[in-house]
């Protein structure tokens, strides 16, 4: 969580951003995944890390818990990624 804070620390608002853009982007994808026909086996792996409750929850829930579940993994992706992308940004807009 430290280097989260450094992140957000330097980059400010665009670390935020990015970090948003992220989480929508995992939801969407989880969310599409349940409805094409992925629901069974998201439902298996909730179950499994989560316990039984999340069996009987809709579409939303199901799919907001899932991507809470990725959120070390998006971290860990978003640390190198921000850095990245904002030197990108940077060069792209002072030309």
């Amino acid at each position: 969580m430290q280097k989260l804070k450094e992140l957000l620390t330097e980059y400010g608002q665009f670390a935020l951003i990015m970090h948003l853009v992220l989480w929508a982007c995992t939801f969407m994808m989880v969310f599409a995944a349940i409805n094409l026909g992925l629901k069974d086996w998201v439902i298996g792996y909730a179950e499994t890390i989560l316990g039984e409750e999340y069996s009987k929850a809709g579409i939303v829930l199901l799919a907001y818990a899932m991507t809470k579940l990725t959120q070390p993994l998006r971290i860990l992706i978003l640390i190198p990624l921000v850095p990245f992308v904002k030197n990108k940004w940077d060069e792209r807009h002072l030309e």
